[in-house]
C-alpha cells in the first residue's frame, strides 16, 4: 500500500476525494413513511393538483353572487357540495372543499348575522380566502428533485400530492471500531485509564447523516485484533477511532497494509485531525481512520466520512454557508473549530483543544478557517454538526 498517494493533502481536497471515492447505492421503492432521511433516486412529481379543489382558508361563510346572502347549509372538511345558488352562503370550516364558483369567504370573526342571512361591512376581492386548485403544485409537476433528502416536510408534501411510494437510494451502512487499551466503558476511570467517550458519539453521528450502523465494537491496541475487527466488519465504511498516526502503538496503518488496502487520503494538512486517513480495501469497503481525541475525531469524521456518506446516499457535495469571523485568527493550515453563531458572526468557542468536548457541546457548527492571517470579519465556511444537518 502506497503512503505517498494523496499524502498530507489540503482539507478541501480531502473532502473531494472522499466524495469521489464512492458511487450512489442502488435504488429501492419504499412507502413514503419508511423513506424519511433517505435520498430520492428520481424526481418526485405530484399525482394530483395540490390542493385538489377550491378550499376554504379559514372558518367563515362561503358566498356566491351579491349579498346579503341567505345561509343554506354547512360544509366541513371531508364534505363537498358541487353547486351554490346565487345570493346564498354556506357556513364553512378551514379546509372544506367549496363549490368552484364561490365568490369569496367571509371570515367568521367579521361576519354579520341576522335572520338567517350573513353580510359583512368589509369588501373582498374575487377568490379571497379561497385556495385555488393547484396553487401549490399541479398534477405532473416536480415537487422534489432527485438527490433531495426526504425530510418530514417533503414526505408530507408527497402524501398531500397523492404519492404513496418513492424511489430512494439504499442507506449507507457503517461499522465502528473504537481502539484503545486505556479505555473503560463505565464508571470512573482508574489509574492509567480514560472513559471511552467515542463509542457513544460515533454511532449517532453516522445515524444523523442517514447511515445504518451495523456494529460498534471496542478493540485493544493490538495489530492482530485490529486486523480481525476490520476484516469482520460489515458495511460500506468501517470507522476506526484511534491508532491512525505513526507511533509505536498505532496499529491502523500496519493493519491496512496487511489487508491490502490502498489510500484515498493519507494525512490531511489541518488541525485538529492531521493523521486522519481514508483507505479502500480490496473488496471495495472504505476504512476511515479518525484520531482518538474526541473533537479531532468529529472534525475528521466530517472531513472524510460525511462526504462519502453523502455520495453513497445519492446526495450532492455539501454546500457550506459563509459567516464572518468574529475575532482574528492566524493559522498555517486549515483549522476546523467549534463556533457559536451570534449576531451574524462566527465566534470560536473557548474550549477547542483536540481532546475537548466542552466547546463542541456549546457549538452551532464547525468553522473551517483557511490558512493565513484571517482578520476579524473574514468570511469562513461553517460545517453543520451532524445533529444539526437536517
Amino acid at each position: 500500500m502506497s503512503a505517498e498517494i494523496n499524502h498530507n493533502v489540503e482539507w478541501d481536497l480531502a473532502v473531494a476525494l472522499s466524495f469521489e471515492s464512492v458511487v450512489p447505492k442502488p435504488a429501492i421503492q419504499l412507502p413514503i413513511a419508511q423513506a424519511i432521511n433517505m435520498v430520492l433516486a428520481q424526481d418526485l412529481t405530484a399525482d394530483i393538483d395540490l390542493p385538489p379543489a377550491h378550499t376554504a382558508m379559514m372558518d367563515g361563510y362561503a358566498v356566491f353572487g351579491q349579498g346579503p346572502w341567505r345561509i343554506v347549509g354547512e360544509l366541513h372538511a371531508g364534505s363537498f357540495l358541487p353547486y351554490l345558488e346565487s345570493g346564498c352562503a354556506l357556513k364553512v370550516s378551514t379546509g372544506a372543499h367549496l363549490p368552484p364558483h364561490c365568490s369569496f369567504v367571509i371570515p367568521q370573526e367579521i361576519a354579520t348575522l341576522f335572520e338567517g342571512d350573513v353580510a359583512s361591512k368589509s369588501s373582498f376581492t374575487p377568490g379571497q380566502h379561497i385556495r385555488q386548485p393547484g396553487d401549490e403544485a399541479l398534477a405532473g409537476e416536480s415537487i422534489a428533485a432527485a438527490g433531495t433528502l426526504l425530510t418530514p416536510a417533503i414526505v408530507g408534501l408527497a402524501a398531500s400530492s397523492g404519492i404513496d411510494e418513492v424511489l430512494v437510494h439504499q442507506s449507507p451502512e457503517v461499522s465502528v471500531v473504537v481502539t484503545g487499551s486505556e479505555l473503560t466503558s463505565s464508571g470512573k476511570p482508574g489509574p492509567g485509564q480514560i472513559r471511552d467517550s467515542l463509542s457513544v458519539q460515533v454511532t449517532p453521528w453516522a445515524q444523523y447523516l442517514g447511515a445504518k450502523v451495523n456494529a460498534s465494537v471496542n478493540c485493544a491496541d493490538d495489530l492482530t485484533a485490529l486486523k480481525e475487527a476490520i476484516k469482520n466488519s460489515d458495511g460500506d465504511i468501517v470507522i476506526v477511532t484511534g491508532g491512525s498516526s505513526f507511533g509505536e502503538h498505532d496499529y491502523l496503518r500496519p493493519a491496512l497494509e496487511a489487508l491490502g488496502a490502498i489510500y484515498v487520503v493519507s494525512e490531511i494538512w489541518m488541525r485538529p485531525g492531521h493523521p486522519t486517513l481514508l483507505a479502500k480495501l480490496p473488496d471495495g469497503k472504505l476504512v476511515a481512520g479518525l484520531p482518538g481525541n474526541p473533537l479531532a475525531a468529529l472534525v475528521s469524521f466530517m472531513t472524510v466520512v460525511a462526504p462519502a456518506l453523502r455520495g453513497l446516499s445519492g446526495q450532492s457535495e455539501n454546500r457550506m454557508s459563509k459567516i464572518p469571523l468574529a475575532q482574528g485568527f492566524e493559522c498555517d493550515r486549515t483549522r476546523v473549530v467549534p463556533v457559536v453563531l451570534s449576531s451574524g458572526a462566527a465566534e470560536m468557542t473557548e474550549f477547542r483543544g483536540s481532546a475537548m468536548l466542552r466547546g463542541l457541546s456549546q457549538a452551532d457548527g464547525l468553522g473551517v478557517i483557511s490558512p493565513g492571517e484571517n482578520p476579524s470579519g473574514t468570511l469562513i465556511r461553517v460545517l453543520p454538526l451532524p445533529w444539526r444537518v437536517n
